[in-house]
């Protein structure tokens, strides 16, 4: 009977799906008892990761997400991260074009996706021409500045992890319009400020003299106060201290937009800034930005 007893509880066990090992005498299945959980783990972890088409995935929870590797991008970077830097940036509106993406998309967000980049709008010559795909160029280098400014990040132009993730976070979001200003040494001398391709604000303005020129090229807002002290040296030597100068929008050095009191305007007058009367120059500052690009032109 006792015999009988035990088959008829090892064939009810194996039934069930659970092996039992009988050890006379000692009373410690440890070991009947380890397969037995081991089999049942594999079983359930199985059916959690079955899927619809048979095969099986790779479970997610145990081991976590892959993490993401956030590449520094900054001056002289080109490649596919400047590329995914530049569709993500464009997509948010801190660049001068747009991105219009097609295909599947990458199973990584750090990945670039395959599309094309479009001009958002009748851009100047002097902005069309210094665009670069894939090349961390003056123009990524002011959107990333931008963007930092509107996200309450350190302001230096280099795309690190906290833009990574502002960037791909999953935070809703609104197309910022992109602004531009253009500063022709012609006669008279002007600045325009640009939205999105539409001439905004122009005005008469002032650059530098012969001895103190206002250097040529593009260059990012980096530094800006509503107002500050100027002080330096005369092209002779004579020292200058000037306080409360207003609307202060720094881009090369100590080369500024601002506003300053002068009896006219539209000629070489300063000392390398470009000089805006005093209405003028709220203005300017009221639409440009950490990041907004200033070209200057002859």
């Amino acid at each position: 009977m006792l015999v009988l007893g035990g088959f008829l509880a090892l064939a009810a066990a194996a039934a069930g799906g659970v092996f039992l090992a009988v050890s006379r005498g000692s009373g410690e299945p440890a070991a009947a008892t380890a397969a037995t959980h081991r089999a049942h783990h594999d079983r359930v972890i199985s059916a959690a990761y079955r899927h619809h088409h048979g095969h099986t995935r790779a479970p997610v929870r145990p081991f976590g997400y892959p993490r993401m590797h956030f590449h520094k991008v900054g001056e002289g970077s080109h490649g596919k991260n400047v590329l995914r830097l530049q569709q993500l940036l464009a997509r948010r509106g801190y660049l001068p074009v747009t991105f219009h993406a097609f295909g599947p998309k990458p199973m990584y967000t750090l990945a670039p996706r395959r599309g094309r980049f479009q001009w958002r709008f009748d851009a100047p010559p002097e902005l069309r021409s210094q665009w670069q795909p894939g090349v961390f160029s003056t123009i990524t280098r002011g959107a990333v500045m931008s963007f930092q400014a509107d996200h309450d990040l350190p302001i230096d132009g280099i795309a690190g992890p906290q833009v990574w993730q502002a960037l791909t976070g999953p935070k809703p979001f609104t197309k910022v319009p992109y602004t531009y200003a253009l500063v022709r040494e012609s006669s008279p001398e002007t600045i325009t400020v640009y939205q999105t391709g539409r001439a905004n604000f122009t005005s008469l303005a002032n650059t530098g003299i012969p001895q103190a020129p206002t250097a040529l090229g593009t260059y990012p807002v980096y530094l800006r106060y509503t107002s500050t002290t100027m002080q330096g040296t005369e092209p002779d030597g004579t020292p200058y201290f000037d306080t409360g100068v207003p609307w202060v929008s720094y881009f090369n050095g100590g080369d500024a937009v601002h506003g300053f009191q002068r009896g006219s305007y539209g000629s070489p007058q300063s000392l390398g800034c470009v000089e805006l009367p005093y209405d003028a120059a709220e203005t300017a500052y009221s639409l440009m930005n950490y990041g907004t690009l200033v070209t200057v032109t002859s």
